[in-house]
C-alpha cells in the first residue's frame, strides 16, 4: 500500500454498489447488489466505512472512482460523489477505467494470461470493446474502450459482466497511478467518441 493515507474508493457503475478506504495499511470494504438504488444507499456505504475505520471525512487524501464508459447513471453518481466529497476535504482524484477494473478482476480470478478483449453494452446494438495484456502481476490496456457496433465485436471477446466490480480494484488501481490525480473538477466519467448523439452547444 502507498504512503498516500486515506483513500476512498467507489464503484457504481454497475448494478452492484462498492466502497473501500485504505487506512493505516488496511483495507475496509463494503459491496452491495443494488440495481438502481446507489443513490440510496451510497453516501451511507461510506459514513459506515469512515466510522467503522475511525477515520474522519476531513482526513481523506485521495478519491478514487470507477469512471466508465458506461451506464450513464451509475458512472455520473459515483463521479458526482467523488467530486463533492473531494470538494469538501480538498482531497485528490484517480478516475479509473471501468474497463481496467473487469480486467483486473478477470486476472485476479481466473488462470487467462495474455491479450483479451473486453465488451460491455453501451447501448441497443452498440458495446464498449477494450483490450488488455494479463500478466501474473497486473493487468496493461493495450488499446481504451471505443464504440463498436454489435455485430463486428469479437466473437472472442469476454463479457465484462462476468467479471466482479470491487471498489478495492478501483483502490488498488489508483495506488498504481497515484501521478494522474487532479483536483476535483477532473471527477468526470470517461466519454467515448460517438458514445451518444447529444452535443454541447455554445450559447452567443
Amino acid at each position: 500500500m502507498d504512503g498516500a493515507a486515506n483513500l476512498l474508493a467507489i464503484e457504481t457503475t454497475t448494478e452492484t454498489c462498492s466502497v473501500a478506504l485504505a487506512s493505516g495499511g488496511h483495507w475496509f470494504e463494503d459491496t452491495r447488489f443494488a440495481p438502481r438504488l446507489h443513490n440510496r444507499h451510497l453516501l451511507g456505504m461510506i459514513d459506515g466505512l469512515l466510522n467503522a475505520a475511525a477515520v474522519d471525512r476531513r482526513a481523506l487524501r485521495m478519491i478514487a472512482f470507477g469512471a466508465g464508459p458506461g451506464s450513464f447513471t451509475g458512472v455520473r453518481i459515483g463521479a458526482a460523489v467523488a467530486q463533492g466529497i473531494a470538494l469538501g476535504t480538498g482531497a485528490g482524484v484517480v478516475r479509473v477505467a471501468s474497463s481496467a477494473v473487469a480486467a483486473e478482476s478477470l486476472r485476479r480470478s481466473t488462470p487467462r494470461r495474455g491479450s483479451v478483449s473486453l465488451s460491455r453494452t453501451s447501448r441497443p446494438g452498440w458495446s464498449y470493446v477494450a483490450r488488455y495484456e494479463l500478466h501474473d502481476d497486473a493487468a496493461f490496456c493495450l488499446e481504451f474502450d471505443e464504440l463498436v457496433p454489435n455485430g463486428d465485436v469479437d466473437t472472442g471477446a469476454i463479457e465484462a459482466t462476468r467479471c466482479v466490480m470491487r471498489a478495492r480494484i478501483v483502490g488498488e488501481i489508483a495506488f498504481a497511478n497515484l501521478g494522474s490525480a487532479g483536483e476535483p473538477a477532473t471527477a468526470v466519467p470517461f466519454y467515448v467518441e460517438g458514445d451518444s448523439p447529444w452535443r454541447p452547444t455554445t450559447l452567443d
